[in-house]
């Protein structure tokens, strides 16, 4: 049986991430980029990458962006329990403009998070609920929807350590 417990899919097309460098993988964590590219369904791209993922737990990142060493520690522990579970990063503190502000309050209010604050969730539960749904600039919004049908989430991890501003997925 594998060991790794967390995977970290980083999110992007595969021009987008040419240029983004992954931590090495560990016995409990295995890192991937998504390569996303137009000639088949994002969807069933995000599910391929899922299905043959090693991890029990997925994250979903935004280009640039990886959890801090607490964060980490606390994904492994929920993969261990191996109970369904999903959940997302809150902002950063460091980082505060209007349209932040507008975003924590609509995480609050809506209760899905928005793509630069990533999402995790066990195997067993994405496909539980069919998949990511539909991709486009709500992708999040969709797949917390689907998710909140089946349980509710975990309190938000501390914030991702966003290493570039630009968090375009193409």
């Amino acid at each position: 049986m594998s060991q790794e417990l967390v995977t970290y899919i980083v999110l992007g097309s595969e021009s987008r991430l040419k240029n983004v460098k992954l931590p090495l993988d560990t016995k409990y964590e295995e890192y991937l980029l998504s390569n996303l590219s137009a000639e088949s369904s994002y969807q069933n791209q995000l599910d391929d990458l899922v299905t043959s993922c090693k991890g029990e737990l997925v994250v979903f990142l935004p280009p640039s962006s990886f959890p801090n060493s607490e964060a980490k520690e606390s994904l492994k522990k929920i993969a261990l329990i191996g109970l369904s579970s999903w959940g997302w990063f809150e902002y950063s503190l460091r980082r505060k403009n209007i349209i932040q502000n507008f975003k924590k309050v609509s995480t609050l209010v809506r209760s899905t998070p928005d793509i630069e604050q990533g999402i995790f969730f066990t195997k067993r539960l994405y496909f539980s609920i069919g998949g990511s749904g539909s991709f486009s600039s709500e992708t999040f919004s969709e797949l917390s929807k689907r998710l909140y049908s089946r349980i509710d989430p975990q309190k938000p991890l501390p914030a991702l350590i966003i290493r570039t501003k630009n968090l375009k997925l193409n």
